[in-house]
């Protein structure tokens, strides 16, 4: 297996993040999950600072330059995405949270627009439709009369603003694209994020005043959030962008409910649903839609210069 073909390191990310949210499920019942993301983020930082940590100090300058759009990041990507994250799966299925997570393309699509103001290819947009329909399909677990009566999940709810952050996260990225060396700026990015993270698991403590059930299998837990999911799922996805552009990766993140369906049933228990099945047919139906819009785009502007 070529572990340098950017394909493999998109099905090996997306299966990494499959596996993330059926751990965090898992984790939350044994700690509590503002506390789970510091930790995740904590061990992630140690394991990036003897690799990239020289780097980074010595272009320290160019980093504090760019600390406004830096501290953005951190805040929707890593500190807001992940600890969201862990908060709703305590309320809905790692199935649901990830299902919902295959809508992100479409989001993508419309903060770039508003933010950037890229225009939009609209034979792209029934498949934004669709896609959304997969995603209130799953919140409304398959019923008409739960959708008739906007019943929703808190689970759910949470899960679509972790959704919104990473796909802010995911447009802050192409603006600062080709300015600082991915590895290195995810270090960066970590470094900012642990004091806010830090400081909000301080306060969950004093609040709730949850404690933690330490096991072998919490310690486990940990170092595969803190080490796969943290490092080695990021790394293989942002070697993978910078091979391919992240229009011909995005694609991939509807791998992650797959892996984490099947992961689910092989170790939690959890069973998948045929609204489930319906809404992730809808979700990635949209998206692959959405995607061969923006590729038929792109070829037609290649051909036309």
């Amino acid at each position: 297996m070529n572990f340098r073909s950017p394909y493999v390191l998109l099905v090996l990310a997306a299966c990494i993040w499959g596996g993330n949210f059926v751990a965090g499920k898992a984790l939350v019942a044994d700690m509590p999950p503002v506390l789970l993301a510091a930790l995740r983020w904590g061990i992630a930082f140690l394991g990036l600072l003897p690799v990239y940590g020289r780097q980074v100090w010595s272009n320290r300058m160019a980093y504090l330059r760019a600390w406004k759009m830096t501290l953005f990041l951190s805040l929707t990507g890593v500190a807001g995405f992940n600890t969201l994250t862990y908060i709703a799966v305590q309320h809905t299925g790692s199935i649901n949270a990830s299902l919902m997570n295959s809508a992100t393309p479409m989001l993508v699509v419309l903060l770039t627009w508003l933010v950037m103001r890229e225009r939009i290819v609209w034979g792209a947009v029934p498949g934004i439709f669709v896609s959304m329909a997969g995603v209130i399909w799953i919140i409304g677990r398959g019923s008409l009369e739960e959708l008739a009566k906007l019943s929703f999940n808190q689970g759910d709810l949470i899960m679509l603003l972790a959704i919104l952050c990473w796909s802010f996260y995911s447009v802050g990225m192409k603006r600062m694209a080709g300015r600082f060396p991915p590895s290195a700026y995810l270090l960066v990015q970590v470094a900012f994020a642990l004091p806010v993270v830090g400081l909000l698991a301080a306060g969950e403590r004093l609040v709730s005043g949850a404690s933690v059930h330490w096991s072998p299998g919490l310690l486990f837990g940990l170092a595969y959030v803190g080490l796969f999911a943290s490092i080695i799922a990021f790394l293989s996805w942002n070697v993978a962008i910078s091979l391919i552009g992240p229009q011909r990766c995005a694609g991939f993140l509807n791998l992650i409910p797959l892996f984490s369906a099947l992961f689910a049933t092989l170790f939690t228990g959890e069973r998948i649903r045929l609204y489930h099945l319906a809404g992730a047919l809808l979700i990635v139906g949209g998206v692959y839609a959405t995607n061969r819009a923006s590729v038929r785009k792109a070829a037609k502007a290649a051909t036309v210069r």
